[in-house]
């Protein structure tokens, strides 16, 4: 019988029982190995399955991944590929879930728990022994990556299109809309992609290929394309940063906003539970149509009646840090507004420093707006927060917090308010784009 070894790494991974020929056993992920594993190991726990494999096993490896996604979609390989006693045993076959994406000119993506009902030349993408985690990652991916469920042709535009969830081009009767060769290669290039993602492709080198894309896009001056290849990337982001990808609210309740307002003053270095946070964010393609935005949660949930977007005035050409200045400016000039304990900022060192700098410009005009008692003067904490790595960076503080190595509820607060900014800066900044180009026709 194996034992638990302290080399257990905290991060995404999947993990392989195997038996003394060294076969796997018994495949599993985890958004946390380390917690994973000590559960199979705890003294009197677990069903007798469970511990005639830890008998049966002499073995344990692990694999590491960038995210829970990817240990999804690692665990369905290696289930595939060795078909573990272990895995058969403790799930029905059937109940496994596959993805099926079928051969024809719009491919359709259907989930199935009976894989061979599907014609020959489909894709058959599985098994996965999580539904509810399959489900999501194809939520996620829809939102940038629309692709067609329809069983059947119509006339008018289905449910799905108006959602955005679906091209619309693609299920039209033939003789209702025509589509063109760009529809038909945009459509290509999404399905592409989610076949990529579900067969473990690393969504890190997608994100590096999108990267270029835009690069090339912004420079030729295609507006429209680097906005979309834009979304995609931002999309693509969210899903190698979200360690938890089971649906489940984020929002913070009434209940447990205290215990976790007050993890988040003490790595903020707050001095009391934060009430008021304000997100920022901007959103522009080189430069054009620039918006930015500031959402609002008070006791750890959004205020959308508070939630305020700006159009950038002053600055023209790529600047997102001149940007960013110009709408904390404008906000310092709204008294009426409500003082914020904490203000987060989409970005890293230099937007936060951008911040600071208008604050300190301006004289801290926070402790200027009327406010009443002792708590509310006390001044406004600045942190920002870079996408890639999520480092948090703090006012006054040399270097910048890992949050992947904080409690799971704290990463996933500061990363709602960022993703709830940057939605609502992208939302105003697509409808500044559609108005310019509606007048410019």
């Amino acid at each position: 019988m194996i034992h638990l070894s302290k080399n257990i790494p905290l991060s995404a991974g999947v993990y392989i029982f195997s038996g003394k020929n060294g076969k796997p056993l018994y495949v599993g992920k985890a958004g946390n190995l380390k917690k994973r594993l000590a559960f199979y190991f705890r003294k009197n726990k677990g069903m007798p399955r469970t511990r005639k494999l830890l008998e049966e096993s002499s073995q344990l490896n692990f694999i590491k991944t960038e995210s829970e996604i990817e240990a999804l979609i690692k665990e369905a390989e290696l289930i595939k590929k060795f078909k573990p006693k272990y895995n058969i045993l403790m799930k029905d076959d059937k109940n496994y879930l596959f993805v099926a994406i079928t051969k024809e000119a719009f491919p359709k993506t259907f989930l199935t728990h009976q894989p061979k009902t599907f014609k020959r030349g489909s894709k058959i993408i599985g098994p996965f022994t999580n539904t509810a985690s399959v489900k999501e990652v194809l939520k996620l991916l829809r939102k940038t990556f629309p692709y067609c469920t329809c069983k059947t042709p119509h006339k008018k535009q289905c449910l799905n299109a108006e959602l955005g969830k679906c091209p619309g081009f693609c299920c039209y009767e033939r003789n209702q809309q025509p589509t063109t060769y760009n529809q038909q290669q945009e459509y290509a290039k999404n399905i592409q992609t989610i076949v990529s993602i579900l067969k473990g492709k690393r969504i890190s080198l997608l994100i590096t290929e999108l990267k270029k894309d835009l690069e090339d896009a912004a420079g030729s001056l295609k507006y429209e394309q680097a906005a979309k290849i834009r979304d995609r990337l931002f999309s693509l982001q969210q899903i190698l940063n979200h360690r938890k990808i089971i649906s489940e609210s984020r929002y913070p309740d009434k209940n447990s906003w205290p215990e976790l307002g007050k993890k988040i003053a003490t790595l903020v270095r707050l001095t009391h539970t934060p009430r008021r946070i304000e997100g920022y964010d901007i959103s522009n393609i080189s430069g054009t149509s620039a918006t930015g935005s500031m959402v609002v949660f008070i006791n750890g949930v959004p205020q959308k009646s508070e939630y305020r977007k700006f159009k950038i005035k002053a600055i023209r050409g790529p600047n997102d840090i001149a940007m960013l200045a110009e709408v904390i400016t404008r906000r310092l000039k709204r008294r009426e507004w409500e003082k914020p304990d904490l203000m987060l900022i989409d970005g890293g060192k230099p937007q936060l420093n951008a911040t600071i700098a208008v604050l300190t410009t301006n004289n801290q005009p926070f402790d200027k707006l009327g406010v009443t008692n002792e708590v509310e003067r006390q001044s406004t904490t600045i942190v920002a927060l870079a996408k890639h790595d999520e480092e948090l960076y703090i006012q006054n503080r040399r270097y910048p917090i890992q949050l992947k190595n904080q409690p799971a509820e704290t990463l996933h607060f500061f990363q709602r308010i960022r993703d709830e900014a940057h939605r609502f800066a992208k939302k105003y900044h697509h409808k500044l784009r559609q108005k310019e180009l509606y007048e410019s026709r």
